[in-house]
This record gives structure tokens, C-alpha cells and sequence, in this order.
């Protein structure tokens, strides 16, 4: 990895690890980056209901400009407590008698991992199948996007090692 910067974060009651790798053409501040962060998810705190059958998790940031946003790539990948494996969002996983759904949307200044289930009122059950789990977040400006043939950036190990993350 070149040039990284590590800092830690406490936002909305939880500890979250944030890379910035610093790569590529200068931008305005001599500086293009790729921005990585790392949740563990707690459920009992992270998730705020919606409705019946949604429940969000917002997490703040101030990392991204607005043409990475608009133009460049924001991932997330979950990882199970006791796995290696992560897992590219949007995610579905049959639990009990319910379908949960585990999304994200974002902008610029916050990050929301959205949880929806089939079964009404079935939130806090839904929120628990993710507690302790890891949540990653890595953000990539359009001007540091590798496009070719047979990159795909729904699996976290090859976006890594392309561009030099923490695995």
C-alpha cells in the first residue's frame, strides 16, 4: 500500500476504522484518495425503525466530494462475526419465516445501511442477524475507477488488490 493515513471515528455509538489511500493524478489538494472504512455492527444502537418492515442504520462522514459521489463508486460489503468472507451489498438471506434484505444508499454526507424484511414488525429480529457483523465501506473517485474486462467489484478481495486496500 502507498502513502496511508489511519484514524479513528466514533459516530452514532459505534468505533469505525477509516483508511484513506492516497493514489493516483493530484487533485486540487495534491491529493486523489480512495476512502475505506470498516463497521462492526451493533444492533441495539446502530438501527432506528422506519416502518414495519424497514429499519435504518445512518452513519456519518465527511470523506467524499460530490463528483465522487456522483461519478465515482461507493461499495459495501458485509462480513459475518467469525468469517473471512465478505460479502457485496445488496445482500438477501432466508431467516426463520422472513426474507431480509440488507442495502445501503448514501450521498455525500452520510453512508445508510438500510434493512428490510417480508414480515411486518419483524425489525429487531431482523436487525439482531447483523450484530457484531463487519460492514465496508470503500468509496473510489471516477478519475481512479479501473474499467476493463473481467473486474468485478462485487468481490471485495480482487477490488483490494487492484487498488491496494486493507484485506
Amino acid at each position: 500500500m502507498r502513502a496511508t493515513k489511519i484514524f479513528t471515528v466514533l459516530v452514532i455509538g459505534f468505533f469505525a476504522t477509516s483508511c484513506v489511500t492516497e493514489i493516483g493524478p493530484a487533485g486540487e489538494d495534491g491529493v486523489v484518495e480512495i476512502y475505506t472504512s470498516t463497521i462492526v455492527i451493533n444492533s441495539n444502537i446502530d438501527f432506528g425503525v422506519v416502518d414495519e418492515f424497514v429499519s435504518i442504520a445512518s452513519y456519518e462522514w465527511n470523506n467524499l466530494d460530490e463528483a465522487t459521489v456522483d461519478y465515482g463508486v461507493v461499495l459495501g460489503y458485509l462480513r459475518f462475526e467469525g468469517s473471512t468472507n465478505w460479502h457485496a451489498l445488496p445482500f438477501s438471506t432466508p431467516f426463520e419465516n422472513d426474507v431480509v434484505v440488507l442495502r445501503y444508499s448514501f450521498d455525500i454526507n452520510n453512508f445508510d445501511l438500510i434493512i428490510e424484511g417480508e414480515v411486518a414488525d419483524n425489525n429487531e429480529v431482523n436487525e439482531a442477524i447483523f450484530d457484531g457483523d463487519e460492514l465496508r465501506v470503500v468509496a473510489i473517485p471516477s478519475s481512479l475507477l479501473l474499467k476493463g474486462k473481467g473486474i468485478d467489484y462485487s468481490d471485495y478481495e480482487q477490488v483490494a488488490r487492484l487498488y491496494n486496500l486493507e484485506r
